[in-house]
């Protein structure tokens, strides 16, 4: 190799280094042309006078570097041809050492706004929340979180997804314009450790792994693909903060995957399982009109939330006593010094000094002791029903997503024996054991009126819609959803006939495109997710709570007639409180029957009403309770 090729790949390599290798090697240049040119000044004899006498070395250098950086010094000169030329050289040497100066500095600078433009500088906060991945969930997420930390001073959430940052902020910041939230966002994979480095998770509070819910060219992902995305995530988490005591929520559909999710991030962490959750909330809510709208008023920020506080006050008081101690909060349950979640404790069972309360309230600091025990009017309570044996029931379900099977079981728990549910879908994947409910199947396009009217709709008690998101966007599927929807309406219309629908919806925005339809008829899976992972990522203790919550085998949240607990009238909600307590049941709220179509009476759901407040209730009229069955 010669000589030639060795320099020019040494140069090669300096260049390749940046900016900075580049500044320098014109440094170096500037620095030899003003020695050469001083040393030529000398040379020549051309020494310039001054004041004092011939200029020094040092003055030489000096002027022989203005020279260089200013080319129009060279028109004060006053001396000689030969000193004349020797600047006109350096000038000339200047001339391309500033061009080429200003050429690297503009492109350093470049560089810089680029990477700015790209979100890959590392984020200096303190106490903030990571949002890690995207999904049409986010939109949801962020306005939750925005009235979650509403009374904080400096709220911060931080983004990394996979996504071009100037997207991103385009997207999500309009929307949360005027609101006590930063959003910082940066461009970064989730599964790759040194890119979580930059959203600084061991000093977050909380850091949100959203499942995916389609491949980077916008085709639909399998829940096993976004389950995989998201066990990757945790691994990368936990390889970026070991040592950390992080608060992790996650989401994935597949209940087999939990096991790895927990071993990977462990015990503590929030683990959402969408589908199962989802299936459950379309299966109650397709037997108890109004129920999504009472899931969704404890979820959100907006009204009334679930927490979970110290009260040594009540330390030996009965757990029904202290029902009627809160006058403008819910006791729902208690959580004892061991850590077990009572979620109720036996109503008898005395408070325990280091026992922390469950309650349902506006907000944490209206959690007071501000009630008493109601005066109960000679007959106002309704004794006990008999026990109603169960019927069976007929079930319409359009649709076969991939919660399907799920939903059959879901179903299957709560029918009574000899129950029929009819199956009508596009294509049938295979379909599970069932114990109670036997199960037929028609193959159909749901969005067809002719496959619709062969069905005797209203022959149904109960019709459930799902999404079929397979293979389709979500608008699509949302399109198809609420076409099918128009038609049952419409067949139940033209029949004077009343039939409960659920329909599940994935974006809420195509919610309100429906409006012929009654507002309880919609499961908003997507939303109802989003409120969830917000809630756990504000208080990891909920998790738990919602677990005792939505599990078949314990208490769970029901809308009975009211009539059942008091007679018909006025009277104060304590005394609903009252008759519920003395069935082993705690009411929560209630739901009008008049305002059920009105949306800004939240379509008739008042949840954790006060208790001296008076309520008109009536046979159509539902009380909310927590209940075994």
């Amino acid at each position: 190799m010669s000589l030639r090729q060795r320099f020019r790949y040494r140069f090669d390599n300096l260049m390749a280094r940046g900016v900075g290798a580049q500044i320098l090697l014109l440094a170096a240049f500037t620095v030899v042309l003003v020695l050469i040119t001083a040393v030529a000044v000398v040379v020549f004899g051309v020494v310039p006078d001054g004041d004092d006498g011939p200029d020094s070395f040092a003055l030489l250098v000096w002027k022989s570097l203005m020279h260089t950086l200013d080319a129009g010094t060279l028109g004060g000169d006053a001396e000689g041809w030969t000193f004349l030329f020797i600047m006109l050289f350096v000038t000339i040497g200047g001339l391309f050492v500033v061009s080429a100066l200003i050429g690297v500095l503009n492109q350093g600078f470049g560089a810089i706004i680029e990477g700015l433009r790209r979100g890959r500088s590392t984020v200096i906060e303190r106490g903030h929340t990571v949002i890690l991945g995207w999904s049409p969930k986010i939109h949801t997420l962020l306005s939750e979180l925005a009235e979650a930390n509403a009374n904080q001073r400096d709220a911060c959430v931080v983004i990394l997804a996979d996504r071009d940052k100037v997207d991103m902020d385009a997207d999500v910041l309009p929307p949360l314009r005027g609101r006590r939230l930063r959003v910082v966002t940066r461009t970064g994979n989730p599964m790759t450790p040194g890119d979580l480095a930059i959203a600084s998770l061991p000093t977050s509070k909380a850091v949100i792994a959203l499942a995916p819910e389609a491949h980077a060219n916008g085709t639909p992902m399998a829940a096993h693909e976004s389950d995989t995305v998201v066990l990757k995530t945790l691994l990368a988490i936990s390889k970026a903060a070991p040592a950390g005591d992080l608060h992790v929520v996650a989401e994935i559909y597949d209940t087999r995957t939990e096991a790895v999710a927990r071993m990977v991030c462990g015990k503590e962490a929030g683990l959402i399982l969408a589908s199962p959750l989802i299936s459950r909330l379309l299966v109650q809510t397709g037997r108890q009109s109004g129920l999504s709208v009472v899931y969704t008023e404890l979820l959100d920020f907006a009204g009334c939330e679930i927490y979970i506080r110290e009260e040594p006050a009540l330390a030996g008081v009965a757990f029904r006593d202290a029902v009627h101690r809160y006058g403008t909060s819910s006791l729902i349950g208690v959580v004892t010094a061991a850590g077990e979640m009572l979620v109720p404790p036996p109503f008898d069972r005395p408070i325990a000094k280091t026992d922390r309360v469950i309650a349902i309230s506006e907000d944490d600091d209206t959690i007071l002791l501000d009630g008493k025990a109601p005066a109960i009017a000679e007959g106002a309570l309704i004794p006990p029903p008999p026990a109603r044996p169960p019927t069976a029931e007929r079930t319409l379900v359009l649709g076969a997503g991939a919660r399907l099977a799920m939903v059959l079981r879901e179903l299957d728990a709560y029918v009574a024996p000899g129950s029929e549910t009819v199956v009508v879908a596009e294509a049938l994947p295979e379909l599970p054991q069932l114990a109670k409910m036997r199960v037929t199947t028609r193959t159909g396009d749901l969005t067809d009126r002719g496959v619709l009217d062969d069905l005797d709709v209203t022959r149904f008690d109960h019709v459930l819609v799902l999404s079929e998101s397979a293979g389709r966007t979500q608008e699509m599927a949302d399109a198809r959803t609420t076409v099918t929807l128009l038609h049952l309406r419409d067949i139940t219309r033209l029949a004077g006939k009343k039939v409960p629908i659920t329909s599940e919806i994935l974006d809420i925005n195509n919610r309100e495109l429906a409006t012929v339809a009654e507002a309880d008829d919609f499961i908003v899976s997507n939303t109802l997710i989003s409120l969830m992972v917000s809630q756990i990522a504000e208080n990891r203790h909920l998790q738990r709570v919602f677990e005792e919550l939505f599990d078949p085998e314990g208490h769970e949240i029901y809308l009975k007639p009211a009539t059942d607990y008091v007679r018909a009238g006025e009277h104060a909600f304590g005394i609903v409180c009252e008759a519920a307590l003395r069935r082993n049941e705690l009411a929560i709220g209630y739901r009008l029957a008049a305002r059920a179509s009105d949306a800004d009476a939240q379509f008739g759901v008042a949840i954790n009403p006060p208790k001296q407040k008076s309520v008109a209730l009536g046979a159509d009229d539902k009380v909310i309770v927590l209940a075994e069955r």
